[in-house]
């Protein structure tokens, strides 16, 4: 198996599973650095902006951003990596703005009402810098004396606020694939959604595969009637519907991603289970396992070291499978309201947010989820077939 030469290049042979490949690394990336990519850097994509709920793809708005009034601590890069970091700003879209000497003057938006018929808001920029903790205002030559709520007073240069208005208090933003109805763009929820699709499913795939090879090896070198109890056990989980066992786990173990994930691996270990019991009824026959336990051997160390390197190209195939089916299953119950819940988005949780509006002129809001699910599954369902074709691997587990 090892020994086939090229294995990479007979894969990117055929078009379509390279295409897939190339799909699944992109996907990997973009969820793994998701925060890099979106506009909205918030905890959960969670930054609704009032005012542009239900945009079409393209919108593009300038938005004026305003400090909070609270200290925020910086986030540490990595950290913000992982969960995002909560905005310093509140934002609200305009039509225009204009900026004088001393004061920013911006038309709130208003998607109905001309801009002739919005009345302007003008406000300090030493006002827009500190907010409310901003209560009496002194102009002096380069700046302003500020005189704040605690009593202080502290200086500020012209030319300093001017460049921090500029910098981070207009900001333009492009949605390209619109807004949902809480104004938090589409796009960028999704592209987090498929950070926890692809989580859940390699974690749960993980539980699977270790727990599918363990007991399918104890059953296929034991036989007797440790394998049939063992067979006995495969077959009523076998049996039973994959989301009906899945319900099942949720409810007694509670809602919240560390028990999607693993309630999903607890429902697809047996296919590896049954692919590993036929693997290793027919490689404990073979002379090597024969002589190397006739040395003394442990059981263990043949079953690590003799046994299971020789059926991992079935388990690569099975593990690029079960993913598939783990994603799969996991939008399925986000969509129901059994998997991760909102605000954190999953590829699930915004289709259920949004199917209401397929049938109205919003349809891209439930259907962009489904398209990424769909061709999440196809690409994996892709290079499986591919791993398969270039280890030769049967699709049916030997029984």
């Amino acid at each position: 198996m090892s020994s086939q030469p090229g294995l990479f290049k007979q894969f990117i042979k055929e078009k379509p599973r390279t295409i897939a490949l190339g799909f699944i690394l992109f996907c990997t990336v973009l969820a793994t650095f998701a925060y890099l990519f979106t506009g909205d850097k918030t905890p959960d994509i969670n930054e609704q902006i009032t005012g542009i709920g239900l945009k079409k793809p393209g919108f593009a708005i300038d938005l004026v951003a305003i400090p909070k009034t609270q200290d925020i601590p910086p986030t540490p890069f990595f950290n913000f990596l992982l969960n995002g970091r909560t905005n310093k700003y509140f934002f609200i879209p305009v039509d225009k703005y204009h900026i004088s000497q001393d004061s920013l003057t911006y038309y709130p938006y208003d998607g109905e009402t001309p801009t002739s018929k919005v009345a302007p808001i003008t406000i300090h920029k030493a006002k827009w810098l500190l907010g409310d903790k901003a209560i009496q205002i002194a102009q002096h030559e380069n700046g302003y004396q500020i005189t704040l709520e605690d009593g202080n007073q502290v200086d500020l240069n012209r030319n300093d606020v001017d460049q921090q208005l500029k910098k981070t208090g207009i900001q333009h933003r492009t949605f390209w694939l619109g807004t949902d109805l809480f104004g938090r763009s589409l796009l960028d929820r999704i592209i987090l959604g498929i950070r926890y699709s692809l989580f859940v499913g390699l974690l749960a795939v993980l539980i699977s595969i270790t727990i599918g090879t363990v007991i399918g090896m104890v059953s296929g070198y034991f036989g007797g009637r440790t394998d049939d109890i063992i067979s006995y056990i495969m077959n009523v989980f076998w049996s039973i519907p994959t989301l009906i066992l899945v319900f099942a786990i949720v409810l007694v173990s509670g809602r919240g991603i560390q028990n999607i994930f693993i309630a999903v691996g607890l429902t697809m270990w047996v296919d590896t289970a049954r692919l590993v019991r036929g693997q290793t009824l027919a490689l404990k026959k073979e002379k090597y396992v024969e002589a190397v336990r006739s040395m003394g051997m442990s059981t263990a160390r043949i079953l690590r070291k003799h046994i299971l390197p020789n059926m991992l190209g079935p388990l690569i195939v099975i593990a690029v499978s079960n993913f598939a089916s783990a994603i799969i299953v996991e939008s399925g119950l986000s969509y129901l309201g059994f998997g991760i819940q909102p605000p954190t988005p999953s590829l699930g949780s915004i289709l259920s947010e949004n199917y209401g509006f397929i049938l109205s002129n919003k349809p891209i809001l439930a259907i962009a989820p489904v398209v990424v699910l769909l061709l999440l599954v196809l690409a994996f369902n892709l290079v499986g077939n591919g791993v398969r074709d270039i280890f030769d691997v049967k699709s049916n587990s030997q029984t």
